[in-house]
């Protein structure tokens, strides 16, 4: 894939997240306070790598948008070279 295909799948997917992503946060909140309270109860590496796969989540709007600001910065200065 392109830098430039990824900054474009990176828009279409940060949009498709846009509407839905209130109600998506607060499920992946709720399961990770959940998760976060039987770990308390009972020390578990698989809870404690669902609670890490849910906080990437919850964390994926900002990583997409970091890694896109990364993409586009490249690119400039790519193009500010040629």
């Amino acid at each position: 894939m392109t830098a430039q295909a990824r900054v474009a799948a990176i828009n279409t997917t940060l949009q498709a997240l846009q509407s839905g992503w209130p109600a998506f946060l607060a499920e992946i909140d709720s399961r990770i306070e959940s998760q976060t309270a039987r770990l308390v109860q009972q020390e578990s590496e698989q809870v404690r790598g669902r609670i890490l796969a849910l906080r990437e989540l919850r964390d994926m709007p900002e990583t997409l948008s970091q890694e896109r600001d990364s993409i586009s910065a490249a690119l400039a200065d790519e193009a500010a070279a040629n």
